[in-house]
């Protein structure tokens, strides 16, 4: 067994900033159920939310390999949270890691620096007997 992570921090306002200038931003960014659950918040827990997604998905890409662009989407990852406010990650298509047994994110702000951090950590089996 073997682990993968991914860490990224992002800009809060940075965020904000980018769908204010693209129209198509959430589109690219968030699924359908990501977006349902971003339409519940208002002010600076909306870009707050976003941010944490958009934050999440690059430390996915990075625990992987893949980065964002050529072989993986920002919809090919989903982050909802559950009835807790507890964030779960659900990977689509190509961008699942082979042998992937398992995938946890945590989720940190920080508005008064207009931060937010993530992590996502992945177990892999590596096929060795002995684990």
């Amino acid at each position: 067994m073997s682990f993968r992570i991914g860490i990224d921090i992002e800009s809060i306002s940075d965020i904000k900033t980018a769908v204010e200038k693209h129209s198509r931003f959430l589109d690219k960014v968030l699924t359908e159920s990501e977006k349902k659950q971003l339409s519940q918040r208002k002010g600076a827990a909306y870009y707050e939310y976003l941010a944490s997604r958009f934050s999440a998905k690059e430390s996915y890409a990075k625990a992987t390999g893949f980065g964002i662009g050529k072989h993986v989407n920002f919809t090919d990852i989903e982050i909802l949270d559950d009835e807790y406010g507890k964030p779960a990650i659900n990977v689509f298509r190509k961008s699942r890691l082979i042998n992937a047994k398992n995938c946890q994110v945590s989720i940190s702000h920080k508005l008064k620096l207009d931060l937010v951090a993530t992590e996502v950590l992945i177990e892999v089996e590596d096929g060795n007997s002995n684990s």
